[in-house]
């Protein structure tokens, strides 16, 4: 049996609800739902909702462990987003400053 509940974490951390992850993935919300309260669903569907989350499909499966590589990617990932967040804040300051000085 599948660990579903793990959807509504990542859900949740990508800033996701379940009604827009059954819309990216061609499914209906209340489907979804249902599957992740019965914890089971085919294998199509459980490989959409990995590829949409940015998982391996084995993550949602007991025994299963983020392997170190996919750790230190998701951390490198993690980091380069707050750089780029960085950056963009930073332009829109500069953007800022440019138009007080017109």
């Amino acid at each position: 049996m599948a660990n579903l509940i793990l959807i509504r974490d990542l859900c949740e951390a990508q800033k996701m609800t379940i009604r827009e992850l059954a819309e990216r993935i061609g499914r209906n919300e209340s489907t979804l739902q249902a599957a992740i309260r019965k914890g089971s669903t085919n294998s199509t569907t459980i490989e959409l909702i990995a590829k949409e989350l940015r998982v391996p499909a084995g993550y949602f499966f007991d025994g299963w462990e983020v392997p170190d590589t996919a750790r230190e990617l998701k951390k490198e990932n993690d980091h380069l987003r707050a750089l780029l967040a960085e950056k963009e804040r930073t332009i829109e300051i500069l953007m800022s400053d440019r138009n007080a000085n017109k």
